[in-house]
């Protein structure tokens, strides 16, 4: 029988977006070391310690204020992205995006607080910065969620099912994320600089197709491409970013150096979305596409989706009729042992989605 907690134990997953933004202490490892740092004036944690501790609890929080000022009936049910994970000196924010409205609130926003932060760390005299990047990825194909099973009393999902995925919607910190478009995320973050938060290419398309008027209110701009490793084959990765110079010294300066060297001037959306599509039909990169917002028309999950959706389901009709079998094993909500993998039976969409 199906767990009462989790319906939707045996149904294909639903085709859904995932939004994912990265904030970095920047500066962290000179500061760790400097005098400031090292600082035990207040007790026995050095200053480091402290300075960090404060980054965990304070940039959620001033995150959550900025993104309800913004957020209206037009994002939908969307609640303020949470923390997906920590790693090291960085936070990674997600959370689950229906209309492209959502995903502009859900950037404004963590781009304000960037600012915000930055100014606090200005305040208090803390010799350190912070730099963020953002970008898209679409599951259970070709990017998949994975549940971090912390105790035996934990129940286990099925993969790819929607009982699953809407776990991870709930807690995304219980589960990992991983696929082609979440590395490609990490590598676009490590582009990022306090000066520029960095944009994946899908994030960037998404961005350039909103009409204007509903459009992010900071500019999108441009810079030569880069290779990523590991990332479309060595194919140079486009460069796609919006300042982020608030409240930096280099503000005035980098201003006028864009100006003279016409870096990433007056562009268009409309260019950069041409730019953007002429790239992904080279990579094999599909465009993820949304409703403009709540009250806009649903929009259907890619062709290729559907048809892997039906051999999802077939997978799943084969467990579930494998059920009573497990019965009085203890095991009965869990995957079988040969099956609890369809990996051996699907094969992802090729470079669908992904960066």
């Amino acid at each position: 029988m199906e767990s009462e907690s989790s319906p939707k134990r045996y149904d294909p997953a639903e085709y859904r977006v995932r939004l994912f933004l990265s904030v970095d202490l920047s500066g962290s490892t000179a500061f760790k070391n400097s005098t400031a740092g090292e600082d035990r004036e207040e007790g026995i944690t050095p200053k480091w310690v402290t300075v960090f501790q404060q980054f965990y609890g304070d940039f959620p929080s001033r995150y959550r204020g900025n993104y309800q000022k913004q957020a209206n009936e037009l994002d939908g049910d969307h609640e303020c992205p949470v923390i997906w994970k920590a790693v090291g000196d960085e936070l990674v924010f997600c959370s689950r995006v229906k209309n492209k409205k959502a995903v502009v609130t859900a950037v404004s926003a963590f781009i304000d607080t960037l600012h915000d932060y930055r100014k606090h760390l200005v305040d208090e005299g803390i010799d350190l910065n912070v730099k963020g990047s953002a970008w898209l990825a679409a599951f259970p194909e070709p990017n998949r969620a994975v549940q971090l099973k912390k105790t035996e009393s934990d129940e286990e999902f099925f993969s790819a099912s929607e009982a699953l995925e809407n776990a991870a919607d709930t807690r995304p910190f219980d589960y990992d994320f991983l696929g082609k478009a979440i590395d490609t995320g990490f590598r676009v973050a490590s582009t990022a600089t306090r000066e520029r938060f960095t944009l994946s290419v899908q994030l960037a398309r998404l961005f350039t197709s909103i009409p204007e008027g509903s459009r992010l209110s900071y500019q999108i701009r441009i810079d030569l491409p880069t290779e990523l490793k590991g990332v479309n084959k060595g194919i140079p990765y486009p460069m796609i970013y919006i300042d982020t110079m608030n409240h930096l010294t280099t503000k005035k300066f980098r201003t006028k150096e864009r100006e003279i060297l016409q870096l990433s001037s007056n562009i268009s959306n409309e260019s950069i979305s041409e730019y953007l599509q002429a790239y992904c039909e080279v990579v094999g990169t599909d465009e993820i596409v949304l409703p403009e917002n709540n009250e806009s028309e649903t929009i259907p999950p890619p062709t290729s989706y559907q048809k892997l959706r039906d051999l999802i389901a077939t997978h799943f009709d084969q467990e579930k009729g494998r059920e009573p079998q497990n019965s009085g094993n203890g095991n009965d909500d869990g995957p079988s042992e040969e099956d609890s993998d369809i990996g051996d039976e699907l094969e992802p969409l090729e470079d669908n989605n992904d960066d």
